[in-house]
């Protein structure tokens, strides 16, 4: 995970500033995330299937490449001149790979149960993520050592979520995976949050939703996957 250097970061700006940064970029978060769920939803009715039609290999293929795309081509045309374009490209790819987790979902636990498991992942990273805003808010923004970890596990389990879907971990040896996942990608989370409070300037509302609008994501992912397997 990537730092990026910024001349005046919005935690030091003035009141007004510093409103107005979190405004914007939480109304950018909140597009992006509506958009993810939208094309999440009918990527499931349309998408996916012709995905799992592929086969297991060609299913991973298609989510692996959403991810790449999402997470490694987006982030660097969200940090240059085509930063919109950068955001919404992110937003589609992580709603086709969300529709793939959804239709799992489904044949898991069936369609009520799916959206029971989707609503208590949606709560309970609404309630995480608000947390972690306001501690990072009122924090001196050291997480050096959360960095260096991400930056190390951030590529593998990208790789084993996507595997996951398709190829899945059974038993209790899946149970921690998924519980691990769920810990790594909230550390995730709140480091994103960490950066952008502390690191993006406030003229880089879309860098900040970008990096909020994905970790979480990731966290719902993750606890999605968590709250399917203890359906089982």
């Amino acid at each position: 995970m990537s730092v990026y250097a910024a001349p005046a970061p919005a935690i030091s700006g003035p009141a007004a500033e510093r409103h107005a940064f979190l405004k914007r970029t939480a109304l950018w978060t909140l597009g992006g995330l509506v958009a993810a769920g939208v094309v999440g939803s009918a990527s499931m009715l349309t998408i996916a299937p012709v995905v799992f039609q592929a086969g297991r290999w060609g299913g991973t293929i298609v989510v692996l490449g959403t991810f790449f795309l999402a997470h490694f081509v987006c982030r660097k045309m969200v940090y240059s001149s085509a930063k919109v374009p950068g955001f919404i490209v992110a937003v589609l790819a992580e709603g086709v790979a969300l529709g793939c987790l959804l239709l799992t979902t489904v044949a898991i636990a069936g369609v009520r149960g799916a959206t029971e498991i989707t609503v208590q992942a949606l709560g309970l990273v609404a309630a995480t993520a608000l947390g972690m805003l306001i501690y990072v808010w009122f924090s001196k923004g050291e997480l050096k050592l959360v960095g260096a970890f991400l930056t190390m596990a951030f590529v593998p389990m990208l790789v084993l979520m996507a595997i996951g879907v398709f190829f899945p971990f059974g038993g209790t040896l899946g149970l921690a995976i998924s519980a691990a996942f769920v810990i790594v990608s909230a550390a995730g989370l709140l480091y994103r949050l960490n950066f952008v409070v502390h690191a993006l300037g406030t003229d880089q509302h879309v860098e900040g939703a970008y990096e909020i609008t994905m970790g979480v994501l990731v966290l719902l992912w993750n606890l999605i996957t968590l709250l399917s397997r203890l359906r089982r």
